[in-house]
């Protein structure tokens, strides 16, 4: 049995209730100013939480040195925790810009391809990481290019979760549950929508491992399995800071899945080369990602299991 929380619901119901009272903060604000508050509540929070602190420096020190991108580790790390807080403040702040308001402040890059599969009514995997503004990402792709879901995880508050929902169907994003099944994704792809995932926290015994800073890291293989089931491809991009609520979406790279290759095989390259495209994109701006999180905390399986390498025994893949 599991431990028993008494004040669990009276907990989650005072989270749900400052969450709305921070949406509604922020969107009263001019969106620069929702940022600042973000960014201030985000130093805080790296004041205060000293096991998330270490942490994000730990992460940083093994995978960049204690001097990434030629700065102080603490200043970083700091940097960081400014950058997750603005970016969240930014993302409740959302739906009170219009579209043409939103879109003048973002600068889109390598999105050609995207217009032609708009065009045609094909979907794709639109796959990014926690990576500076993730949310804008799919608002962005949604208001210039085609329909746009989210693939996610319930939140453990279901109030909360119910919130972030509402403010994404707001921009425009259908969210799918992970747990309502692979089916409505592959439906969801079938029918020309861009489906947002993400695919760079651990992934514990149902990832597969893959290089990540030169470590291995079980890494989510949900995206290569749904590219390779509903045969799309994948759009790896990010949005990133250029200023002052000011973006750039830029694509990092697009892969297309091999159908006639091993279904296993190929799931291995693709999950590896979406890795890899994100760790670029992290070298460059580290400031930007989600260094609070333990990534690398799955080990990888013995090698004495066999199989090929990383790739741990999956289910049979979704068809149409």
């Amino acid at each position: 049995m599991g431990r028993r929380r008494p004040f669990r619901p009276l907990r989650q119901k005072l989270e749900a209730l400052a969450l709305r009272a921070l949406g509604a903060l922020a969107r009263m604000l001019p969106f620069e100013r929702a940022g600042d508050l973000g960014a201030f509540l985000g130093h805080g929070a790296h004041a205060l939480l000293g096991r998330r602190r270490r942490i994000a420096a730990e992460n940083l020190i093994r995978s960049m040195g204690p001097d990434p991108g030629g700065e102080p580790v603490s200043l970083v790390t700091r940097r960081v925790f400014g950058q997750i807080g603005r970016s969240f403040l930014e993302f409740l702040a959302l739906p009170a810009q219009g579209r043409d308001a939103l879109l003048s402040r973002i600068e889109f890059v390598g999105f050609e391809p995207a217009v032609d599969w708009a065009r045609e009514g094909r979907g794709a995997v639109l796959l990014t990481g926690h990576f500076g503004s993730w949310e804008l990402l799919g608002a962005a792709v949604a208001m210039r290019y085609g329909k746009v879901s989210y693939l996610l995880p319930r939140q453990t508050n279901p109030t909360s979760d119910a919130y972030l929902n509402d403010v994404r169907r707001r921009l425009g994003i259908d969210p799918i549950p992970i747990g309502s099944g692979m089916r409505a994704a592959v439906r969801a792809l079938g029918s020309g929508t861009f489906l947002g995932m993400l695919a760079d926290q651990d992934a514990r015994r149902v990832g597969i491992h893959v290089p990540f800073f030169g470590r291995p890291a079980s890494t989510p293989s949900g995206p290569a399995r749904l590219a390779w089931s509903a045969r799309v491809p994948i759009l790896v991009a990010v949005v990133e800071r250029t200023g002052r609520g000011r973006f750039r979406a830029r694509v990092l790279r697009i892969l297309t899945p091999d159908p006639k290759r091993d279904r296993d095989q190929e799931v291995f390259r693709l999950t590896q080369e979406i890795t890899r495209a994100l760790e670029d994109a992290i070298r460059e701006r580290p400031d930007h990602w989600y260094w609070i999180h333990r990534r690398w905390k799955t080990p990888p399986p013995s090698a004495a299991q066999g199989g090929p390498p990383g790739v741990p025994a999956a289910p049979p893949a979704v068809r149409k």
